[in-house]
């Protein structure tokens, strides 16, 4: 609810996030009279706004997005902030302090990297047009500790864990307009290279000694941790990485027969009125899940119960009893070729709306409100959404600045494309965390960058 919460307050004080409006075309001039076929009063032609063209072929080149961040220590921890650098002259605090209640409260570690080494792009006069997206590479992945583990608070049943991800695919975006619709769909083939979901579950809670009835606390913690791959990942274990080179390229084809995932995504947008556009887009429809069947893993059960430990006992050096501890004795990395795992990519679906408050469309309001589905987190949904502000001038110089909570982080973004119609370079920067107040602080950063060429 506080998610939700600040949201919407979002909405209210119109804040920024990170789009690319392309400027509406200018209406006909009108051909008749508001007094008949006179000739007098003649409504005057609408004032045409200079704007770039578009391209209509175009190369999109070394396209790659960074980020990491975490809701515990920021940057602001260990610098000064600008105003303060020019005031003292110094970069690095005198002294570090942290609030370590920030810590157990629960801690998350959230990075991810897209790779996009090249795109293809066909576009006739912005009413349809089509591409070809090469060898797209995804990476995400989490760790998670929860408040309750961390604060040793007592719970039946909590999850933690990491969960990672490594996708590459191949999609095939299009384009076009039914009516005053404009419609994109992207179907996409997509390959799981690496896989892991959190799947660890812990309780720690009050118990009593049935024979001697003593109390204590038991810990318990129940782990199957399964690291998925499209090859036998036994070279891994072995540091023998030629052995799975030579796995992959033995087996290049029954990967692709059998491991490939397909999934669509579908963008719909509707200009309501002069200076309103609302629209939808979802990511990532599953029609027919990926499949992996190696893995390694480790998989047990470990506790310590201390209604069954006599401190005296100890303090005179005499053993406690073996049930009051519990651990596999054999903590040996298990690989399976056997198992079978069925992925899907995260899902997303968007809300926004495209505001031009004075009905031009070189300044811009856009917010946005939706929801994620993600297994690679130990809670699957999610609320997503934000708010941003664009300057377009001419679609020469674009500026977007935005607040935006998705992939369960927040991302106070300021993005830049410099389009000079054969040219065009983005490059935008970040600061992100899972705490909204962090992500002003600078608890993680995420830099992209890209280029593209065409006329």
């Amino acid at each position: 609810m506080k998610k939700i919460s600040v949201l919407l307050i979002l909405f209210l004080i119109s804040l920024p996030l990170w789009t690319q409006e392309k400027a509406a075309p200018e209406p006909a001039a009108d051909q008749g009279t508001s007094q008949g076929s006179t000739g007098k009063n003649k409504t005057p032609p609408p004032k045409k706004r200079f704007a770039l063209k578009n391209r209509g072929f175009e190369i999109s080149l070394a396209n790659v997005d960074l980020n990491f961040s975490n809701n515990f220590l920021s940057a602001n921890d260990f610098i000064y902030d600008p105003i303060k650098m020019i005031k003292t002259g110094k970069f690095f605090r005198d002294s570090v302090s942290i609030n370590l209640n920030e810590f157990f409260g629960g801690f998350t570690f959230l990075f991810g990297t897209t790779i996009k080494p090249l795109s293809l792009n066909f576009n006739w006069k912005d009413k349809w047009g089509f591409g070809l997206d090469i060898g797209h590479i995804y990476a995400t992945g989490n760790l998670q500790l929860s408040e309750n583990l961390l604060s040793f608070k007592e719970t039946n049943e909590d999850k933690l864990g990491a969960g990672m991800a490594v996708f590459a695919d191949v999609g095939i975006p299009v384009f076009f307009h039914y009516k005053d619709l404009k419609i994109k769909i992207r179907p996409s083939v997509f390959l799981p290279v690496v896989y892991t979901e959190p799947n660890i579950t812990y309780s720690y809670r009050q118990v009593i000694d049935p024979i001697t009835g003593d109390s204590g606390m038991r810990f318990q913690a129940n782990y199957d941790i399964r690291v998925y791959s499209m090859v036998d990942m036994r070279g891994f274990g072995d540091n023998d990485f030629d052995a799975m080179g030579r796995n992959l390229r033995d087996n290049a084809w029954d990967i692709a027969k059998n491991n490939l995932g397909y999934d669509i995504s579908l963008g719909l947008e509707y200009p309501l009125c002069n200076w309103l556009d609302l629209g939808v887009d979802i990511t990532n429809i599953p029609l027919v899940m990926a499949n992996l069947n190696h893995y390694m893993g480790i998989d047990g059960e470990v506790y310590v119960d201390t209604s069954k430990i006599d401190i005296a006992s100890l303090v005179n050096g005499n053993a406690s009893p073996e049930d009051a501890f519990g651990y596999p004795e054999d903590m040996e990395i298990k690989y399976n070729n056997d198992g079978s795992v069925k992925i899907y990519r995260p899902f997303t679906m968007l809300f926004f709306a495209k505001c031009r408050p004075f009905g031009s469309p070189v300044f811009s309001l856009i917010p946005s409100l939706g929801f994620s589905l993600n297994p690679l987190y130990t809670q699957l949904g999610s609320i997503e959404g934000g708010l941003s502000m664009r300057l377009d001038l001419a679609n020469i110089f674009i500026t977007t600045i935005g607040v935006n909570y998705n992939d369960r982080k927040w991302k106070d973004s300021l993005d830049f494309a410099l389009n000079l119609r054969a040219f065009e370079l983005d490059f935008g920067v970040s600061f992100q965390s899972p705490d909204f107040v962090k992500s002003f602080k600078a608890a993680g950063l995420g830099v992209n960058v890209g280029m593209k060429f065409g006329w």
